[in-house]
C-alpha cells in the first residue's frame, strides 16, 4: 500500500503541469460618463459587449507594438479559424488585446511564455461583419 502511494506521489510530481487555456472574457461591462454642454445635465450608463475579436502583439502595450499576422488561416464550414504558433515570436513579449464592438474600450494581458499557440474562430458575413460568437483559445 505504501509504495502504491510513493509511486502515485513521484508521478504527480514529474508529471508536467498542464497549462490553463487562456481565452478573452466573453463579455466586458463598460460605465459610460458623459461631459456635457452649457446648461445640460448628463447621465452616466453602463453596456456590455461581447467579445469580438483578438489581436496579438510583440511589444508592450502602449509602447512599441507590433501587430502579428496569423501563421494559418482556414475556412471549415462557414467559420475562420486563425492560429498564432507563439514559439516562433518569443523575441520579445507577446500580449493579446481583446476587442469588443461598439466600444473603444479593450482588455489587454501578457501571454505567458508556457502557451505555445493560439487559435481564433469567428464568422464573417458577406459584407465583412463579424456573425454569431467569436471564440480565442491559447494553449
Amino acid at each position: 500500500m505504501l509504495k502504491h502511494l510513493l509511486l502515485a506521489c513521484a508521478v504527480a510530481v514529474l508529471a508536467p503541469a498542464q497549462t490553463a487555456p487562456l481565452s478573452c472574457p466573453e463579455t466586458l461591462k463598460v460605465v459610460e460618463t458623459a461631459t456635457p454642454p452649457a446648461g445640460w445635465k448628463a447621465a452616466g450608463g453602463q453596456s456590455e459587449h461581447p467579445f469580438q475579436r483578438v489581436s496579438i502583439y510583440n511589444g508592450t502595450p502602449g509602447g512599441q507594438e507590433y501587430d502579428l499576422a496569423p501563421d494559418a488561416e482556414k475556412n471549415v464550414a462557414g467559420k475562420i479559424i486563425q492560429t498564432w504558433n507563439l514559439k516562433d515570436y518569443r523575441t520579445m513579449n507577446l500580449f493579446l488585446r481583446c476587442r469588443y464592438p461598439d466600444t473603444s474600450a479593450t482588455l489587454f494581458m501578457d501571454v505567458p511564455s508556457s502557451y505555445t499557440s493560439c487559435t481564433f474562430t469567428f464568422a464573417l458575413d458577406k459584407k465583412g461583419v463579424f456573425i454569431g460568437k467569436s471564440n480565442l483559445l491559447c494553449r
